[in-house]
């Protein structure tokens, strides 16, 4: 992954979300969501509004954009294999349209269920025994030469979290046109949200208009969701 990373001309970004009557909902909410399942819905939707959520750059065979009609987020997690920790990600389709509960049991099965379980854990341990050239070779046929190919298995935007382990992430490397790192929140009701982006993808405008639209979907949609107000809108 991070080979062809490496690739892409990134630039990071960072802001805070003032986000007070979702913060209040979830204070308020008997047995509310987990942040990753709120922000990985939330992406999702603010995806459908901003379409540069789902566009990547495929250099092969001709250099060009693909935009996905669909959003997939990558959700990345830690989990136990083989006695270790180790960093997986697997591709969660449509999360816009999921209840958020759904959204949560579903991450918790990846991190505890065994591996033959899931489809996407098990092209990740398959993928990681061939050599070198081919491992990298299978890689570059995933991301670089089809589009919706590439949107269903590795997702059009990727969610990570530091928020558990009280750190700040300084520097970005990610081979998907935008991953976000979401963090604390403040006393004043503010999360900190890093955003790594493809800049052949990406400018300064469009990252303010995805921060603006994320604004407002955790303050409206998530927090109606979270205070069981009927089915949040997917935008």
């Amino acid at each position: 992954m991070l080979h062809f990373a490496q690739k892409v001309p990134t630039f990071a970004v960072e802001r805070a979300v003032r986000i007070p009557k979702l913060v209040e909902a979830r204070a308020a909410a008997t047995n509310p969501p987990g942040w990753h399942a709120i922000i990985t819905k939330a992406l999702g939707v603010v995806s459908m509004s901003v379409p540069e959520l789902r566009q990547a750059y495929l250099p092969y065979p001709w250099p060009r954009l693909y935009e996905a009609p669909f959003s997939v987020a990558s959700v990345v997690f830690e989990r136990e294999v083989n006695g270790e920790p180790v960093p997986c990600f697997a591709p969660l389709h449509h999360p816009e349209r999921l209840p958020l509960g759904d959204i949560q049991r579903k991450v918790r099965a990846w991190k505890a269920d065994p591996l033959d379980s899931h489809g996407a854990l098990r092209r990740l341990v398959r993928n990681a025994r061939p050599p070198t050239p081919v491992r990298r070779f299978l890689w570059s046929a995933g991301l670089y030469w089809n589009g919706n190919f590439r949107a269903r298995n590795f997702g059009t935007f990727a969610v990570n979290s530091v928020r558990a382990i009280g750190l700040r992430v300084l520097s970005f490397r990610s081979p998907l046109t935008s991953v976000w790192y979401y963090g604390a929140i403040s006393p004043a009701g503010e999360m900190e949200m890093a955003m790594a982006l493809d800049h052949r993808v990406f400018d300064g405008r469009t990252v303010d208009r995805a921060y603006t639209a994320l604004e407002r979907v955790l303050n409206e949609q998530m927090a109606a969701e979270v205070r069981g107000d009927g089915p949040a809108p997917t935008g």
